[in-house]
């Protein structure tokens, strides 16, 4: 294994209306996957094949690598507000901004895996498959979803096949249940998020909430969500599925364990699109997107809003209380770059800040001049635009409404000009000032 610092081989190629977008000479396939709650860090992985973890500091530029050593790679899935990435590589570890490296509990097997921190360090979330803690283990390369305290591994209770009403395989007498995985974890450590290994490898969702006693009860969410009859339809006496989604996969926690983002398939044979939604842990309650645009999501902010990207390969944000998402293009239109990017058709929103003010994103950039293509990933601060912009406020339902644009004059516009623009939206009259 082998550690470097290289803090030159990073530079700011953009740092406008609130964009700041990263590229990296020694690096062309870097992929940004996390960043912490204020944004000041991001790890993700570097090479085509996850060939290792970096953590980067989006203010020193300064970078730390961890090269990897297992043919599965390696690569960062979470980082917290002190530098310290959750991965892996020939089992779960941590890794730092500073270089330290941390095993955790865990053996080398695929299915060994750390996958999110707190954001102050203090708690790890993922899948072993057996630890020295706990001998007797779980057989497997699944892994099973647990959690980690100062490098100890605790397992996370399972639902049983009779509690998810999963079905029998064929002639045989028991439920295919193939393990688990922890994937996000809420600020507190309160609320765990993750899935089941179930037979079609959908990731059904599943969370675990903290208890008086320390202990986490598993809460089988999925359960009436998704369906596990692939094939419903051949029975004559059924109109519709028992259940709503062939998928219900939770792609985001928000740090206050209030929402979980979600990958959603239709149990249907319409061809309806992949859709997501917002389930909210407190009420029960699942809000879903609708619309003939296809969708996969990444992660979701404390108020609910999530960021997504369309089967287009173009970059959308759903605000809190707003009806459908909007294309990064139409809530930001004075960031070009955005428009930019959704041209290559890889444009991927990756992590959005508690607050919602920071957005983790990257890009695939097609350049013909070049051999071959290579990645970019950016931070974007929607304060610093809407301070640069002008925008004096931007409400819920504005953000799901159409713009109109006029000049000074009064004449209708197609688009913001150079100079000032007047939008109008939702009733409201905002002047953006375009250089």
């Amino acid at each position: 294994m082998t550690v470097i610092i290289a803090a030159t081989s990073s530079f700011c190629i953009a740092q406008d209306y609130g964009l700041k977008v990263f590229a990296f000479d020694d690096y062309p396939y870097i992929t940004a996957q996390a960043m912490s709650t204020d944004s000041k860090y991001v790890t993700g992985s570097i090479g085509f094949a996850s060939d290792g973890t970096f953590v980067f500091d989006t203010e020193t530029n300064d970078m730390n690598f961890h090269y990897s050593e297992s043919l599965y790679g390696s690569e960062g899935r979470g980082v917290s507000d002190n530098g310290v990435a959750a991965c892996y590589d020939d089992g779960p570890m941590t890794f730092s901004i500073s270089g330290e490296e941390i095993r955790l509990d865990g053996d080398t097997e695929d299915g060994n895996i750390a996958e999110d921190i707190t954001p102050d360090g203090t708690i790890v979330v993922g899948a072993v498959t057996k630890t020295e803690a706990h001998p007797e283990g779980f057989g497997g390369i699944d892994g099973h979803a647990c959690y980690w305290k100062e490098g100890k591994a605790e397992m996370l209770e399972e639902p049983s096949g009779d509690v998810l009403g999963l079905k029998t395989l064929f002639d045989e007498t028991e439920t295919s249940f193939d393990g688990s995985r922890a994937t996000k974890i809420s600020a507190d450590g309160s609320v765990i998020v993750g899935y089941f290994i179930d037979r079609w490898s959908s990731r059904p969702c599943i969370a675990w909430i903290l208890n008086n006693d320390g202990t986490y009860t598993c809460d089988p969410i999925c359960k009436g969500n998704w369906e596990e009859d692939r094939y419903w339809d051949d029975d004559t006496s059924k109109t519709e599925a028992d259940s709503p989604y062939f998928q219900f996969y939770a792609t985001g926690l928000s740090r206050n364990g209030k929402y979980i983002s979600l990958d959603l398939s239709p149990s249907t044979f319409d061809d309806d699109p992949t859709q997501i939604g917002r389930y909210d842990m407190e009420t029960r309650e699942l809000e879903v997107t609708k619309g003939d645009t296809a969708f996969t999501c990444k992660g979701v902010a404390d108020d609910g809003t999530v960021i997504a990207k369309s089967g287009g390969g173009k970059a959308y944000i759903w605000k809190a209380g707003a009806v459908a998402p909007v294309s990064f293009q139409e809530a930001y239109p004075m960031v070009e770059e955005f428009a930019t990017f959704d041209s290559y058709g890889w444009h991927t929103p990756m992590a959005i800040s508690p607050d919602g003010r920071y957005i983790l994103g990257f890009v695939t950039i097609a350049d013909y001049s070049l051999e071959s293509d290579y990645y970019e990933f950016y931070v974007f601060d929607t304060v610093e635009y809407a301070n640069a912009a002008g925008i004096v406020s931007v409400t819920n339902d504005a953000v799901g409404a159409v713009p109109e644009y006029y000049s000074m004059d009064g004449r209708r516009l197609n688009s913001p000009q150079k100079g000032v623009t007047i939008v109008k939206k939702a009733g409201k009259t905002s002047k953006y000032l375009v250089r």
